[in-house]
């Protein structure tokens, strides 16, 4: 039975980013095991955050990003230019592809392509045993792994998409702008929108997302996101050569504590993507930069949540999420437009002080929030 000092139950971006922030710590010589079924095979993903200037972490490939935001309700639009900030896209791929080389710098770090089937606490330590049969011991586990039970159901809100890249036949898109949210109208009562990402005037990542507590099929997806593109493209005929798709949970509650103080979750199971937004990445970035410093100060970590009266703030806009959902377009369009752009994307990534918050909400139309406020749920 082979020993490690770390094993990382799942390979996806929290644990890879982990390993990265490891491997540039005193702690480099740590053995580590990473299990993921998945092997190479990278995630049909996209990801996006935005910064000054890229992250140490960003791949070096050709840096694709964005200084102008559009938000859009049929022909009204409201663009926002960034000042300092400037929005970065990622395609998951080149993250895996560029750490693996990095990786392969360091002989204590290893990989296993199989899934891990149990973690048992044996004293200090745990053992991991696979799908294969194999089993593993290790001082530290650290655990990514998503259990659709913690998220399933009607009770949690979760962010639902479907994005493909595509290209048009014709110029379509402006490469300047990323169309943040495309607000469209619903029946239902749900808050649904288009977000497209331009590479060019010809080719875009362009996504439908909806806010729902139950459970959305892709096939529902997929037709909402060719009826959005009909309306959007108006006949222009496009080619598809990439998907994703998705659920990302969005709540406060807190997600299940792991039993042990050296058994860690990371990412979603650890509750690190904005209840509010979804947005994860630089979420999994800062947090991982924390738990590397806490390893190397005591071995004793402390789990990674937002200061707590982000809840709260992210509470009452859930609230309207799930009520009130009319109100959204101008809310966000509201946030924006009565503020400083960069600083309410730094109020969203929790980079904002008290007062500054305060300066933020008292621009804004108080009517939903004060709605929001005088019905306010946990969700």
């Amino acid at each position: 039975m082979t020993h490690y000092d770390y094993i990382f139950a799942g390979g996806g971006c929290s644990a890879y980013s982990l390993v990265y922030y490891l491997t540039q710590s005193s702690l480099n010589s740590k053995s580590i095991l990473i299990i993921d079924p998945q092997g190479s095979s990278f995630p049909s993903k996209t990801w996006c955050y935005w910064s000054e200037s890229p992250l140490p972490i960003h791949p070096p490939t050709p840096l694709v990003y964005w200084d102008q935001l559009i938000l859009r309700k049929g022909e009204e639009k409201s663009v926002i230019q960034l000042k300092d900030l400037k929005y970065y896209h990622i395609q998951a791929n080149h993250f895996f592809e560029n750490l693996q080389v990095q990786f392969e710098k360091y002989p204590n770090i290893h990989f296993s392509e199989e899934s891990v089937e149990s973690c048992n606490p044996i004293g200090d330590q745990f053992e991991i045993s696979t799908c294969k049969g194999e089993k593993y011991t290790c001082d530290y586990l650290f655990d990514s792994r998503i259990e659709e039970s913690q998220w399933s159901g009607k009770e949690i809100l979760k962010q639902q998409f479907m994005g493909w890249k595509i290209i048009t036949d014709t110029p379509s898109f402006d490469p300047k702008s990323v169309t943040w949210m495309d607000f469209i109208p619903s029946e239902s009562n749900q808050f649904s929108f288009g977000y497209i990402l331009p590479y060019d005037t010809k080719s875009a990542l362009v996504e439908f997302t909806c806010y729902s507590a139950e459970d959305i099929s892709y096939d529902w997806l997929e037709s909402r996101l060719k009826e959005y593109l009909a309306n959007h493209l108006k006949g222009i005929s496009y080619t598809k050569f990439f998907e994703e798709k998705g659920k990302i949970p969005m709540s406060t509650r807190s997600p299940k504590e792991s039993s042990h103080p050296r058994w860690i979750n990371l990412g979603t199971r650890a509750g690190w993507s904005r209840p509010s937004t979804g947005f994860t990445f630089q979420f999994i970035q800062e947090y991982c930069q924390e738990l590397v410093r806490e390893l190397e100060f005591s071995g004793i970590t402390s789990p990674k949540k937002l200061p707590q009266r982000h809840y709260f703030y992210d509470n009452i806009l859930l609230n309207i999420v799930i009520k009130w959902p009319g109100y959204l377009q101008k809310v966000f369009t509201n946030l924006f437009t009565s503020n400083s752009p960069d600083s309410i994307l730094r109020f969203l990534q929790a980079k904002t002080g008290f007062l500054e918050e305060i300066s933020i909400l008292s621009k804004v139309r108080f009517y939903p929030f004060l709605k929001s406020l005088w019905h306010y749920e946990k969700h």
